[in-house]
């Protein structure tokens, strides 16, 4: 799992959701040769197509060598969680687990605003403060991947970057062999699944980076990752679902369409922070026969959880916010605290970039801090940097640590075009651009032409901002880029829409104070 992952002694033991975004604001240095966490142009995109999935059906299904869970994860059925997680421990809000990240939060609805029993929720649980582009009411896009891909592992979940840590990594991921026709149909029935909410689900082209999103591999084997057998596995423990965009696993492929959309949900549902219920009639039940032609739904009513082993692994603190007990769950209840209804979002986002100013002018050697103002009137939008020196595309990476800043290190002389782009979960985007100059060091010769040594490089700092993050060069979570990818630790399901057997053991960004704040309520 990410290096974020701790576990705190606090009036009771609480664990820190370890889905949070990395707090250090994003370096990208450009030296030649200069290897950043994540590459600063995007690789070309490769491997299968929707389209191709005729060539790959009714092909045989290959068991693997079986992975292993990092230390300190536990595979509960289809979720994987940390071992005081699955022992009761409540998972907490980064703001409060982490303080060195609370100077920057966004208000929104907190406890009293989403719970039937604001009362009995304990400290830390919807605390209502949210990095900026996490807020509540948020839209949602779920990806359904049927081509495969490499995925990559140890650097916490990232779906637009394949970072999983369920991956193997470096492991090419197959293509689902169910078929074009099948694969559509499951889709459409996991679509149904999640209507109530303002959640999209998309399968025929893979959504914009920039775009936060939930990515679903749909066939495979359970092999294909670390997890043990199941028949899909997700990471759990995201309770108030701060990850945006975990990546979990389908074992599907030729089984029925009700079977995979009900393995499908259930995984999905994993990742926004829901356990395993009771009931053999709901999508998170843990336990029914998942071959039942039935396509299920999600539950309208406080059920108890399930435990495994004597071991639950759920979100007791949500789930007193909308129980009043722990050990009971609403499926539907947890879902709209986070998500809006459905509905056509007709406002656009907006970005503004906030430092340097335009037209600022840099001596080469400067690190250049470029801090960002994003807004939407939903939750769920992310925003990038595109960088164009004379003239040249030289950097494309999307702020997935949500700081609202990059550290430029490095730049050579010339030119430079900066523009920020945010897009909503509508694919509504707006952009803002300004440029700015970085100036060499200008070389003195004499009267015979021979040079007598350049001039330093003046320090100054003209960028109208200062970086708080105290990131250092190449230091960089999540970032856009490569179509490398990996996440954090992950498990899999015994008997629930996911059957397994085993459980075997095994994730400070400041918001600048911004000026003239366009921030519109609605």
């Amino acid at each position: 799992m990410s290096s974020s992952t701790l576990v705190l002694t606090l009036a009771a033991a609480a664990v820190a959701n370890p889905y949070a975004p990395d707090a250090r604001p994003v370096v990208l240095d450009f030296r030649p040769g200069a290897v950043n966490a994540v590459p600063l142009l995007p690789a070309p995109a490769d491997g299968a197509t929707f389209s191709d999935l005729a060539a790959h059906e009714g092909l045989p299904v290959v068991e693997k060598e079986p992975g292993t869970l990092p230390p300190g994860w536990v595979q509960l059925g289809g979720m994987v969680v940390p071992e005081a997680v699955a022992q009761g421990a409540p998972v907490i809000s980064p703001f409060v687990a982490r303080p060195e990240i609370a100077a920057g939060k966004v208000e929104g609805p907190g406890a009293e605003d989403l719970c039937a029993y604001p009362d009995a929720v304990p400290g830390g649980i919807y605390p209502g403060e949210f990095r900026r582009g996490t807020e509540y009411p948020r839209r949602g896009t779920i990806y359904m991947n049927y081509t495969g891909g490499v995925l990559y592992n140890g650097m916490g979940d990232n779906s637009a970057e394949n970072w999983s840590a369920l991956a193997k990594t470096g492991s090419k991921y197959p293509v689902y062999t169910g078929g074009e026709e099948r694969a559509i149909a499951v889709a459409q029935a996991v679509q149904a699944d999640f209507a109530a909410w303002a959640l999209r689900v998309v399968y025929l082209e893979r959504p914009p980076k920039v775009l936060p999103y939930v990515m679903i591999m749909m066939g495979g084997h359970y092999s294909d990752t670390t997890a043990g057998p199941s028949g899909g596995v997700a990471p759990g423990s995201d309770c108030e679902d701060i990850g945006l965009r975990n990546v979990c696993y389908a074992f599907v492929n030729d089984e029925s369409t009700s079977n995979q959309a009900n393995v499908a949900s259930q995984e999905i549902g994993h990742t926004m922070g829901l356990g395993h219920t009771e009931g053999n009639d709901r999508v998170m039940a843990f336990g029914y026969d998942t071959y039942a032609p039935i396509d299920m739904g999600f539950g309208a009513e406080c059920t108890p959880i399930i435990t495994v082993q004597g071991q639950s692994g759920a979100c007791v603190g949500v789930n007193k916010c909308h129980c009043n007990d722990g050990e009971l769950q609403d499926d539907t209840r947890t879902l709209s605290a986070i998500y809006a209804p459905p509905g056509p979002d007709v406002v656009p986002p907006e970005i503004t970039i906030t430092a340097p100013a335009d037209g600022a002018v840099f001596q080469e050697g400067d690190d250049v801090t470029v801090a960002f103002e994003p807004w939407d009137d939903y939750g769920g939008y992310g925003w990038k940097l595109m960088i164009k020196h004379d003239g040249e595309l030289v950097a494309d990476v999307v702020d997935y640590n949500a700081t609202l800043e990059f550290t430029l290190s490095n730049m050579p002389p010339g030119s430079y075009e900066l523009t920020a782009l945010v897009m909503d979960q509508a694919e509504q985007t707006d952009e803002h651009t300004i440029s700015i100059t970085v100036e060499g060091s200008a070389a003195q010769t004499t009267s015979a032409g021979e040079s007598e040594g350049d001039s330093d490089a003046s320090t100054g700092d003209e960028t109208g901002a200062t970086s708080e993050g105290g990131a250092t060069s190449g230091e960089a979570s999540e970032g856009e880029g490569s179509e490398s990818e990996g996440a954090p630790a992950g498990g899999a399901d015994d008997s629930c829409a996911c059957k397994t057997d085993a459980a075997p053991t095994g994730a400070a960004w400041a918001l600048l104070a911004l000026l003239g704040l366009r921030r519109r309520r609605r």
